[in-house]
């Protein structure tokens, strides 16, 4: 099924007998038949590379392997929910979309999640099955959902807490597709696909791009910095969607200096601080694209240019296709046919964002923080975002995080997370230079890195732990 070869660019796409719909037991399914016809015609054109291996599959194997894994499926599993764990490899792929061929809704769970914990979490989410590596395990789950979704996306959010959001084809095509229109993805890009398949940044950027036009996806379980400037090179990736802290390692790595043929960066799930975007810009000669979405509405907004994220603050424009708005109490409210609002398909979804924002002349979005942290110091509101982005801003700052607290009489007062090399008292220093005294954090946590997620995004609980501890320690 797999071969080895080195890729080169612009490798000519060969035609191919025509693919049966017969071959799959639910061609009417949306996903199902854009699939059938990326597949006829790109053939014998790799779909996806095994970066570490250099493993090629092509259209045609991924769909043999596609239907292979249907068929070991009962036909009464229609509207049922399968729970699958895996890394971003080519059995991830092909477990998707037999999922879609059989009418069930796919749960892709972390890969981080530990292997004990596999039955308990599926369960718990309301699975009705466990697909492990070996063998395909029926759940006692007390609360089993039935569903005419297509796929369980699960977030974490700020709060730590799973939520689960269920997608219909109408909501992942559509965000597919406005992904690929905005961002200018072609067919013949390669996507250098090192973030979850499973999380809503994966599908919207990774996932959907090969069902909907092909694009190739170089796929990677782990990797270390030095390892992503090769792959780019030897396998002709185009695109990186990634995360904040894989451009900052890649941009102090000083042993890497080229990314090439590398067209495209776009970073999501976190802040990207102006300090790491004009870095990368320097040693690459790329920019860095800013993006922002969520799990409930696929992607909202992208820098097009790449300069909001050298200046700090914004996110871009909406994508086309998208409307988004800032209420009156500065909450965001997205419209798009990708959002998940329990409409029918073919309509636009509305939802209403815990973020908060601001939108400049141009229609630009500019991030100021959440509903419900704001502080109250001496009378005064302030939100924690923009002490975030005065952080960030400062040189030698990579990252920051600012919480609201309370002291032992109730009053409000921030408390902070800084990712830097510099001391505390330099920190201090700087930030009371361009700040009231009254907006200033009265804790300081100064790390060289702080703790992330396998999304990418800090680890909130093990931060305010960390900062927990701190205060426990001088107390």
């Amino acid at each position: 099924m797999h071969r080895r070869l080195e890729l080169t660019a612009g490798n000519p796409v060969k035609r191919t007998k025509k693919l049966r719909q017969s071959e799959i037991r639910n061609p009417k399914s949306e996903i199902v038949a854009l699939w059938l016809r990326t597949a006829r015609r790109h053939g014998e054109h790799p779909a996806v590379i095994d970066a570490s291996s250099g493993h090629v599959t092509t259209f045609r194997e991924l769909h043999t392997r596609t239907v292979a894994l249907a068929s070991q499926w009962p036909h009464s599993i229609t509207g049922q929910v399968v729970a699958f764990v895996l890394p971003n490899c080519v059995e991830w792929i092909a477990r998707f979309l037999a999922l879609q061929s059989v009418g069930a809704a796919a749960l892709p769970l972390d890969a981080s999640l530990p292997s004990t914990a596999h039955r308990a979490t599926a369960a718990r989410m309301g699975a009705h099955w466990l697909w492990s590596d070996r063998k395909i395990i029926r759940l006692d789950a007390r609360h089993k959902i039935r569903t005419s979704a297509c796929c369980i996306k699960t977030t974490s959010g700020s709060t730590g807490d799973y939520k689960m959001v269920a997608c219909h084809p109408c909501h992942l095509i559509a965000d597919g597709r406005q992904i690929i229109r905005t961002m200018g993805i072609r067919p013949g890009d390669r996507n250098l696909a090192l973030i979850p398949l499973g999380h809503s940044y994966g599908l919207g950027n990774l996932v959907m791009p090969l069902i909907l036009q092909g694009t190739p996806l170089v796929l990677a379980p782990a990797f270390v910095p030095h390892q992503i400037a090769e792959w780019t090179r030897r396998f002709h990736a185009t695109v990186f969607p990634s995360v904040p802290a894989i451009f900052r390692v890649l941009a102090e790595t000083p042993s890497i200096r080229r990314l090439s043929p590398l067209r495209l960066a776009i970073s999501a799930g976190a802040t990207l601080s102006p300090q790491i975007a004009v870095a990368f810009h320097r040693r690459f000669g790329i920019k860095i694209h800013n993006f922002y979405g969520s799990s409930e509405t696929g992607g909202i907004c992208y820098d097009r240019t790449g300069n909001a994220a050298m200046k700090g603050g914004g996110v871009g424009r909406a994508l086309d296709g998208v409307k988004v708005r800032c209420g009156l109490d500065g909450r965001i409210e997205v419209r798009s046919r990708a959002v998940v609002d329990g409409q029918g398909a073919g309509t636009s979804g509305r939802h209403i964002l815990p973020d908060l924002g601001e939108l400049d002349r141009q229609g630009g979005l500019r991030l100021v923080g959440r509903i419900g942290s704001v502080a109250n110091i001496g009378g005064k509101k302030v939100h924690p975002s923009e002490i975030e982005s005065a952080l960030r801003a400062m040189k030698g700052v990579a990252d920051a995080w600012v919480t609201v607290k309370q002291d032992a009489r109730g009053r409000d007062y921030l408390a902070s997370a800084v990712e830097t090399k510099r001391s505390r008292q330099e920190i201090e220093k700087t930030l009371g230079a361009c700040l009231p005294t009254w907006k200033l954090p009265r804790q300081y946590l100064v790390i060289p890195r702080l703790p992330r997620t396998i999304r990418g995004k800090l680890d909130v609980t093990e931060v305010r732990a960390m900062l927990e501890a701190q205060v426990a320690f001088w107390t």
